[in-house]
């Protein structure tokens, strides 16, 4: 049924058409670069994962061009380097709060919640699966989507570097929502991320997940 539900919802991501203003940009970026993958991009990664991971948006020279999220750009070097490094490549599945390369990766509010929707739909999967579940979010934008998604107060889980929400889908269901800066070259450029505080933040979400605490 999980199998099922994900493929259909796959399907939809890759033909969506909502935002006017992402589909005229991935037009021009086709005409740019034809050899891209240029479409809207879904998650990756095995489906009964305990630790999803939430980035913000594909880049235009990573998961833009290859269709796989964080594939191809400084930002995807940088988590795949930290999830190699912990042994956690196969044990984690990834997506992000807005499915298409936003211009200047900006993407607008209204876009964010046009894709609530699937964020939505994939954070329920995963909570619903036996196991720990966690949630690891790079970058604030990231963190609000996933507590909009849950129709969360947003006063209620404010983001900070390396901050631990414990959640519930229901009475039955906890489970944990992990911040981290994100993992972009602006960030590590400027030093407000280094891949020590990177590491931790992923090793964090990782024991809640796999160790379970």
């Amino acid at each position: 049924m999980h199998q099922i539900s994900l493929d259909l919802m796959k399907h939809e991501i890759h033909g969506c058409t909502h935002c006017p203003r992402l589909r005229h940009y991935l037009k021009t970026l086709r005409d740019i670069y034809p050899d891209y993958w240029n479409r809207p991009v879904a998650a990756s990664g095995p489906e009964d994962a305990g630790l999803l991971i939430v980035g913000l948006a594909p880049g235009k020279h990573g998961a833009n061009k290859t269709g796989v999220p964080f594939t191809g750009d400084a930002s995807g070097t940088l988590l795949f380097d930290v999830l190699a490094q912990l042994k956690l490549i196969d044990k984690v599945r990834i997506t992000n709060a807005v499915k298409c390369v936003p211009r200047d990766n900006k993407p607008s509010g209204k876009e964010l919640n046009n894709c609530q929707k699937f964020l939505h739909r994939e954070i329920i999967h995963h909570q619903r699966l036996p196991g720990p579940r966690v949630i690891l979010a790079l970058g604030q934008v990231a963190h609000r989507a996933i507590i909009k998604s849950l129709l969360l107060a947003q006063k209620d889980y404010l983001f900070g570097h390396g901050a631990v929400h414990p959640l519930r889908l229901d009475e039955q269901r906890r489970f944990w929502l992990v911040n981290s800066y994100h993992c972009s070259r602006y960030n590590t450029q400027t030093g407000r991320l280094t891949e020590a505080m990177f590491l931790s933040a992923v090793e964090t979400a990782a024991s809640y997940a796999f160790d379970g605490i």
